[in-house]
């Protein structure tokens, strides 16, 4: 059940970013597995999530997808969209 929600999750963010205009091309977060994923973003980008968004990214820019639910994506989202 847990691998199918994170599946579902990856898809749904994909899906997100594409609906909010996201220019960047983030499709192959769909094809990663695991409760975790790099999502291409550096470290200064990695960061002004962290201060300005309060979203939790690694330096590296890697982001816990299992984290990801119904309630925040789109602030999650929001936030991708305004660091890029």
């Amino acid at each position: 059940a847990m691998r199918e929600r994170i599946a579902s999750v990856r898809t749904q963010f994909v899906d997100a970013l594409k609906a909010a205009g996201v220019e960047r091309d983030f499709s192959f977060l769909a094809q990663q597995k695991g409760m975790f994923s790099f999502t291409g973003l550096d470290k200064e980008q990695a960061v002004a999530l962290r201060q300005r968004h309060s979203v939790y990214v690694v330096d590296s820019g890697r982001i816990n997808v299992a984290g990801i639910t119904d309630d925040n994506i789109e602030r999650v989202v929001a936030a991708i969209k305004d660091v890029l």
